[in-house]
């Protein structure tokens, strides 16, 4: 069987080495492009709907307030007791 296209110069041999790529190019853009995400089932957040954190919770107890930690350590250091540590899984 013939085939139609023949390349009879090296001007037409260029232009289909060029079509040739790009036609590989795109094939494998499209091949690996990512999908859109489905929507989350999540429901939103509020604001003001989680409340304190267990370490927010223990300083307060503690301190009667939320301090920062440098406060803290300095109010440590002077009163010579030695500084309290809080943990999330305490």
């Amino acid at each position: 069987m013939k085939t139609k296209f023949r390349i009879t110069n090296k001007k037409h041999a260029f232009i289909a080495a060029v079509q040739s790529q790009a036609a590989k190019d795109f094939a494998l853009f499209k091949s690996r492009r990512q999908f859109k995400h489905e929507a989350s089932e999540k429901t939103a957040y509020k604001p003001g709907s989680l409340g304190p954190s267990v370490v927010a919770s223990a300083i307060i107890k503690e301190y009667g307030g939320i301090i920062p930690r440098s406060l803290r350590k300095a109010k440590a250091k002077r009163t010579g007791k030695p500084f309290i540590k809080f943990y999330s899984h305490q």
